[in-house]
């Protein structure tokens, strides 16, 4: 249970008792709902007792007696809580935030999410699963938290803001993604990340494609219509039945990460000399070779299984990312 919730339920107990404390003054001895939650006040926080006028019945004793049992209990559980809470605000706060600052000064070539909302969240550990460093940016502390508990190394704050970006380590970063909620604020952070650092590949979203052309002006290299996407899959849902169940059978319903990668192959690389047919590529790792272009800067589009494979080549394959590095160690 993180602070935050042990706070809240610490709240909850006590409003709890003063719930039950009212309730039990107006039943059991017929008092006003303002003067059953006074004596309850009074009661748990152990100012003092004052009975209502001609004194309490026997049941109403014995409810106050209960009453104090729970109530004070509550009442300094809540204060340990509180004061817990407070003081690894002050000390502990501090402390992880100078961690966190180390473990940033250490990062080259990561990744910054900003935001860590429903898509951010997706996101970044979709990365961190494949060995990705991420830095999560975002403004609301719940959702800082939240980055924290699920083990990134987090900023607080704006990425609109260039001091923000700049504790996230913009100048070492490869790779920005911007999925902030607002499609005002995603170009905001874009075009500064862009003007700042012109080489950064940056993937933004946006909420309707008019948002999308802007995001693009504003120097992302790519953007992401979430509606888009999802409209896109349901309409292959409906069109191509066969292909999409097969393609959920074989992946465990889980999204294709097929990706295509450029890899050189090196001198010293065994595939060099051979052709596609003997370096057996397709049954060794898996990944298939789509084009190859040659040194002269030739392209053969489909090559053909007797083709020579020479150092300096360039394979363009599509796999998924164990099979890409497989076939990455061959080069």
């Amino acid at each position: 249970m993180t602070e935050r919730q042990r706070l809240r339920w610490a709240l909850a107990v006590v409003s709890s008792v003063i719930v039950v404390g009212v309730v039990g003054y107006v039943v059991i001895e017929g008092l006003s709902p303002i003067d059953a939650l006074y004596e309850t006040v009074i009661t748990i926080s152990t100012v003092g007792f004052e009975e209502p006028a001609g004194g309490l019945t026997d049941a109403g004793k014995l409810f106050t007696v209960i009453l104090v049992l729970m109530g004070v209990g509550a009442v300094f559980y809540s204060a340990a809580v509180v004061l817990e809470v407070f003081i690894d605000e002050m000390v502990g706060g501090r402390r992880r935030l100078r961690r966190e600052e180390k473990m940033i000064a250490k990062l080259q070539g990561h990744t910054i999410v900003c935001g860590y909302g429903r898509v951010g969240t997706s996101v970044a550990q979709r990365l961190v699963a494949h060995d990705v460093d991420v830095v999560v940016v975002d403004d609301d502390d719940e959702r800082i938290t939240n980055a924290r508990d699920d083990g990134f190394v987090t900023v607080r704050g704006n990425a609109i803001q260039e001091d923000v970006l700049t504790a996230a380590a913009l100048e070492r970063a490869r790779v920005l993604v911007a999925c902030v909620h607002s499609d005002s604020d995603n170009l905001s952070i874009v075009l500064s990340a862009r003007v700042r650092k012109p080489e950064l590949y940056i993937v933004a979203r946006a909420s309707d494609l008019e948002a999308e052309r802007r995001i693009k002006m504003a120097g992302a290299n790519r953007v992401i219509t979430p509606p888009e996407v999802g409209a896109e899959r349901i309409a292959a849902l409906v069109l191509d039945t066969g292909l999409t169940e097969f393609v959920d059978i074989a992946t465990g319903g889980m999204l294709l990460e097929y990706r295509f990668e450029e890899m050189e192959i090196t001198p010293g690389s065994e595939l060099a000399g051979k052709t596609l047919a003997e370096s057996q590529l397709r049954t060794r790792v898996g990944a298939t070779v789509l084009a190859v272009r040659h040194a002269d800067g030739r392209v053969t589009a489909n090559p053909s299984p007797i083709m020579p494979l020479r150092a300096q080549d360039v394979l363009v394959a599509i796999g998924t990312a164990e099979q890409l590095e497989q076939l990455q160690k061959l080069m």
